[in-house]
């Protein structure tokens, strides 16, 4: 398993009120799946997904992720596995508006000390899988929305991470672009072995992955 969790639990405080995001999530994800969490908004899949990828850590329980123990991980650590283990996939793209997309996908493989030749090298081969090879040097300005998803796919395959995290990766897009984007990411998790987890209240998309869990106020189960 690339992930196992137990008894995870996530509170925040507003002021004097304590907000229980996570409740008592028990969660096993096999490595190489694709793997869909569904739910309302507010439900906790966005914080799910922040404790997978090292961006947070639980209040309570086991969460081990590729190996690693994330509760007991330092932030040096937790860099460190956000670094080399994790890509993330975000419903607005995040790409760097003064880079173009070659530039942009480069970002992960430069912070892990390629060289700008190799990385250049690495993200052009990465944009031509992604069919976007003739606009490798456009501005994300410059770009459709569907076009500015798949540079951002790129950027989260391209150092080969463990495991991709996708946060409503179709939210801003129409339904062509949609069914797109998804089965890009179907082909690279069957092309490159990557597991998936991807975060979405668009029931429709379900029936391509390989596990369906449902999060709703805090409580996962599987369907």
């Amino acid at each position: 398993m690339i992930v196992s969790a137990q008894g995870l639990t996530k509170t925040y405080h507003r002021g004097k009120e304590e907000i229980c995001a996570l409740r008592n999530v028990n969660l096993e994800i096999e490595a190489g799946s694709f793997v869909f969490i569904v739910g309302p908004s507010g439900g906790g899949k966005s914080t799910l997904l922040h404790l997978l990828g090292g961006m947070d850590q639980p209040t309570s329980g086991h969460l081990s992720v590729d190996g690693m123990n994330l509760e007991k991980a330092s932030e040096a650590q937790l860099t460190h596995f956000r670094r080399e283990k994790i890509g993330f996939v975000f419903q607005f793209y995040n790409l760097l508006a003064s880079l173009n997309a070659l530039e942009n996908v480069s970002l992960p493989l430069l912070a892990r000390g390629k060289k700008i030749k190799e990385a250049h090298t690495l993200a052009a081969e990465m944009l031509n899988f992604v069919g976007l090879d003739a606009r490798k040097k456009h501005h994300p300005a410059e770009l459709s929305g569907g076009e500015q998803q798949r540079v951002a796919i790129a950027r989260a395959v391209v150092g080969r991470p463990s495991l991709i995290m996708a946060d409503e990766p179709t939210g801003d897009l129409d339904a062509v672009n949609t069914e797109a984007v998804m089965r890009l990411m179907l082909d690279l998790n069957r092309t490159l072995g990557i597991t998936f987890v991807v975060a979405t209240h668009n029931e429709t998309l379900t029936g391509m992955g390989d596990h369906i869990f449902e999060l709703r106020n805090g409580e996962l189960k599987r369907r």
